[in-house]
């Protein structure tokens, strides 16, 4: 919806930072559009986005997070190349599967 504000560790030193979705290459979505539901409403748009569809401000939602995680993970080098990563990771399933294996491997009780 707007700027994220970061701490990010790196070589022992703390460093303060603004992150905004057009940093990524993302639009900038209202609020209202990026509140959830109850869980079998979040679950679905989940599916739906993994699937390739869903609501767009959901979409870039996830496409900035799972971007600022590759960048942690050293996937990537910058938001907008973690959100091309994740991009084609949903666009090939990849996504998809990784979720299925870690819901069979952590089933909710």
């Amino acid at each position: 919806a707007g700027v994220s504000w970061v701490a990010a560790l790196e070589d022992g030193k703390v460093t303060e930072f603004e992150v905004n979705p057009e940093d990524a290459g993302l639009p900038v979505h209202p609020f209202e559009e990026l509140l959830g539901g109850d869980p079998i409403e979040n679950a679905a748009e989940l599916k739906a986005i993994l699937a390739g569809g869903g609501r767009p401000a959901y979409r870039d939602a996830v496409l900035l997070n799972a971007a600022a995680a590759l960048i942690v993970a050293d996937k990537a080098t910058d938001l907008k190349a973690g959100v091309e990563i994740a991009r084609d990771a949903i666009a090939s399933g990849a996504a998809a599967d990784k979720i299925s294996i870690l819901a069979r491997l952590a089933p909710i009780s």
